[in-house]
């Protein structure tokens, strides 16, 4: 799958007292798929047995640091034409679990200021979930809360996919709603796998 790295940039203004100039603050918020980060333990609940050291891809802990470093340098370089600063929120897609999330945020640009992390374990059969990532001192989140997608099979059994995550929160001064969400992919074709993807289209919707 290509990489895709969407970048919005919030422009905050504010007037200035008899001069009516108008002030803008940039705020850059990210997504990026992460493409399967999975630490190197086997997880007996979910099938990541490819991605262990004796697995398919010889997950090894060398391979494993490398790609948080990677994964954290492209972080770091977007929206720095803009504001020479990481992001202030950023969305992930395919991280396994909270502990690649963490070892994610210590390789970040001031790492001890800190960025928080949402996360809910879902019921995917890889066991990927969806993620937030937000700087503490720009984004205070007010709630969260995941939504899960039902979908079935050709066999009318329940076919199991990563939630949606939705989170409300501060951005500085300014109120913003997120969703982010991974919907189920092409792979067998885009006509079998379009049913899926309607109804993730429909969960989004909702929400």
């Amino acid at each position: 799958m290509q990489k895709l790295v969407f970048l919005f940039l919030f422009l905050i203004f504010q007037l200035a007292n008899s001069q009516e100039k108008e002030y803008y603050r940039v705020r850059t918020i990210a997504f990026y798929n992460v493409e399967n980060l999975f630490d190197i333990t086997n997880d007996t609940l979910i099938y990541d047995d490819e991605r262990t050291p004796s697995g398919r891809y010889q997950w090894t802990a060398k391979r494993y640091k490398k790609k948080i470093a990677d994964i954290a340098t492209v972080l770091t370089e977007i929206g720095q034409k803009e504001r020479l600063a990481p992001p202030d929120v950023i969305g992930l897609c395919e991280v396994e679990n909270l502990e690649v999330l963490k070892d994610l945020v210590n390789h970040l640009p001031h790492a001890d200021a800190g960025y928080g992390i949402v996360h809910y374990d879902s019921p995917d059969e890889r066991g990927i979930d969806v993620a937030l990532l937000y700087k503490k001192n720009s984004f205070l989140p007010i709630s969260m809360k995941k939504h899960r997608l039902i979908i079935l099979n050709s066999d009318r059994q329940r076919d199991y996919t990563r939630d949606q995550l939705v989170v409300s929160g501060l951005l500085r001064s300014e109120l913003i709603y997120l969703i982010v969400n991974h919907w189920p992919s092409r792979s067998g074709g885009e006509l079998k796998s379009r049913g899926h993807r309607i109804k993730a289209a429909e969960l989004n919707r909702y929400i």
